[in-house]
């Protein structure tokens, strides 16, 4: 489609009142923001639970009139995230790999880490980092272009480093979500008492 910057716009500011659906769901959004407006001024129990309630109920109609809708792009998101994670493309990997560096270097700088935090981290990054400079070496000696994916995955060696790699980086991710989650409702608890 190739519409003009003023068409755009103008398609941007009608596109709430194209139909009666999307003024309703105008509507509800507007209402949702004055509740969150209205509580920050009065800081007020009931609102907070009005406001949930409201989300949920106005989420449960969409899922109720999208169900069918909803559960075929779940299940291709399902699938697109089986696919990066046995057959990822060369960027999908290289970004991972970044994060691991990233996330080895700031553990070793920062000084307020638990010496436990710090050991797994290293582990897990170290592990993944070595997978994946495997996977170059490999790529290398096999005179394999990083681009083609389709080639890559040809040879079982690289298809192993790859899976295996993806799984040491998953666990790491799932360990630092559940450490700052932890570590957050710790401080919480402490700042409590």
């Amino acid at each position: 489609m190739d519409l003009s910057i003023l068409e755009q716009l103008m398609t941007f500011i009608t596109l709430p009142f194209q139909s009666f659906l999307t003024i309703e769901i105008l509507l509800i959004f507007i209402i949702l923001l004055i509740f969150l407006l209205y509580n920050e001024k009065r800081k007020s129990k009931k609102v907070k639970i009005s406001f949930t309630a409201l989300i949920i109920f106005f989420f449960s109609l969409l899922v109720f009139y999208f169900s069918e809708d909803i559960i075929t792009v779940l299940s291709e998101i399902i699938k697109t995230l089986m696919r990066c994670f046995y057959f990822p493309n060369i960027i999908f990997y290289i970004i991972t790999a970044l994060i691991s560096l990233i996330l080895l270097i700031y553990t070793s700088l920062k000084n307020n880490l638990t010496k436990l935090n710090k050991i797994i981290t290293y582990i897990f990054t170290i592990i993944h980092l070595y997978l994946f400079t495997n996977f170059i070496s490999l790529a290398i000696i096999n005179n394999i272009s990083l681009t083609d994916t389709a080639n890559i995955y040809q040879y079982d060696d690289m298809f192993v480093i790859v899976l295996f790699s993806q799984i040491i980086f998953i666990l790491l991710i799932i360990y630092k979500v559940i450490y700052h989650f932890c570590y957050i409702k710790y401080r919480k608890l402490k700042n409590i008492k």
